[in-house]
């Protein structure tokens, strides 16, 4: 009887020590994974988009039971140091993933653009990031939730070779813009951005650019 009892400790002795290394491994291999939430951003953003240019490839384009509702806002954060800046796009009347066979409201691709030209309705100019679509440079931090009609992402110094960094001041100065772009071909082989964005520094934005000297 105490061979027997001796046998049941140890191997529920074992089963647990087992429990334990694979309950400790989980939490790590998560926090691996998900490393960019480690980054610390404050609760409101520090730039927002206050105006949804629709240009005029969307009302062209857009069916007429969608220019209604077609719309889009932009915010984003900076962190501490300036390195990160996370952004999210929220746009309605377009769809980011198709569910349904009328392929005119579909998103072709996002990007994050910096403004050289063109009028302040419809800006234009060259990625800085491509957070959706087919992405020469992507984002590695997106995440669509296309339910809720909204793309998350973090642009970094890492997405691009025109890196955040070379682009603080243009984004302190309202120069940096996000474009949603539709299956409409305006020329060539460029989707015409239906859907556009400036971000602009809130009061808390404005704080960390003149920290950073803008």
């Amino acid at each position: 009887m105490q061979t027997k009892t001796n046998v049941l400790v140890f191997s529920l002795a074992a089963i647990l020590s087992l429990s334990v290394v694979a309950v400790g491994e989980i939490p790590q291999a998560e926090a691996d994974k998900d490393d960019p939430k480690k980054l610390k951003f404050k609760k409101k953003p520090d730039f927002v988009s206050d105006s949804c240019f629709k240009t005029g490839f969307a009302l062209e384009k857009l069916p007429e039971a969608n220019l209604d509702v077609l719309d889009c806002k932009m915010q984003a954060w900076l962190d501490k140091k300036a390195n990160n800046l996370k952004y999210e796009i929220q746009i309605t009347g377009m769809e980011w993933i198709d569910t349904n066979s009328d392929h005119v409201d579909d998103v072709d691709g996002s990007h994050i653009h910096k403004i050289i030209g063109g009028t302040d309705e419809n800006p234009i100019g060259p990625h800085v990031v491509d957070a959706f679509g087919n992405p020469e440079f992507g984002d590695s931090d997106v995440v669509v939730k296309p339910f809720q009609g909204i793309v998350e992402g973090i642009w970094d110094n890492d997405d691009h070779p025109d890196g955040l960094k070379d682009n603080l001041e243009l984004l302190c100065t309202s120069k940096i813009f996000s474009a949603v772009h539709g299956e409409f071909i305006d020329f060539g082989t460029h989707h015409a951005g239906y859907l556009k964005m400036v971000l602009e520094p809130t009061e808390q934005g404005e704080k960390a650019c003149n920290k950073l000297g803008f």
